[in-house]
């Protein structure tokens, strides 16, 4: 009995594993990317990323930094510019608040912080993943606020914030994901080189943070277990 199980566990890889495993070669193959590069332009290291609890709110003030660096360089969150610290500490102040089983947030920082000798950690971008909730749709979720902050752009950040999204969605199952941006923005070149499809586009969907209706472009993506 106990050897026919375990022959079953070795046949099917637990969500956890096939996602590590997912996590391994995309960043393998960003890795390989970048070693191909001339010496001359190979980038910074990438920050690490980091999924926050409901009780990281240490983290708050570089979030409402992050948020209002976006808005005001033209990302559309739901927000007109210019943006208030009262309005992005009470955005925040929402989303820790729903943080949990379906929503989860995702930050890259650098540095570790004064007790491990090194400079204080610094926030440079953020994302949040939503898993739906309703029974006939256990298999999908949507990426929510993906935000990198202007100093920070053309680093492969967003890409490695992504990726992790990715991981945690195929960890719990969640085999589709969907997002929007707005139409023609620079977010739909990194989403196309990332793997996503564009479904489709939705005129005058909302406005731009300086108040112009703009259209929107909705995305999805199918994530694979490794085999």
């Amino acid at each position: 009995m106990f050897f026919r199980q375990a022959q079953t566990v070795l046949a099917t890889p637990a969500p956890a594993f096939q996602a590590a495993v997912y996590e391994r070669q995309t960043l393998s193959a960003a890795g390989r990317q970048q070693a191909a590069r001339p010496l001359a332009a190979q980038p910074r290291s990438l920050p690490r990323v980091q999924r926050l609890s409901s009780r990281d709110l240490q983290w708050l003030p570089a979030l409402c930094d992050l948020l209002t660096d976006s808005v005001h360089h033209g990302a559309t969150l739901g927000f007109l510019a210019p943006m208030s610290r009262y309005a992005a500490l009470d955005y925040w102040h929402g989303v820790f608040a729903k943080l949990g089983q379906h929503q989860s947030l995702w930050i890259a920082c650098e540095g570790r912080g004064d007790e491990h000798g090194e400079r204080p950690a610094q926030l440079q971008g953020a994302a949040q993943l939503s898993l739906c909730p309703q029974a006939n749709a256990h298999h999908r979720g949507e990426v929510q606020g993906l935000m990198v902050h202007s100093g920070a752009r053309g680093r492969g950040i967003a890409s490695q914030l992504m990726t992790s999204i990715e991981c945690a969605a195929l960890q719990q199952g969640r085999t589709l994901l969907v997002l929007d941006t707005p139409a023609g923005s620079q977010a739909e070149a990194v989403y196309a080189h990332l793997g996503w499809q564009r479904a489709g586009e939705i005129p005058d969907y909302d406005s731009c943070a300086e108040g112009r209706l703009h259209s929107t472009a909705r995305y999805y993506k199918r994530l694979q277990m490794p085999r």
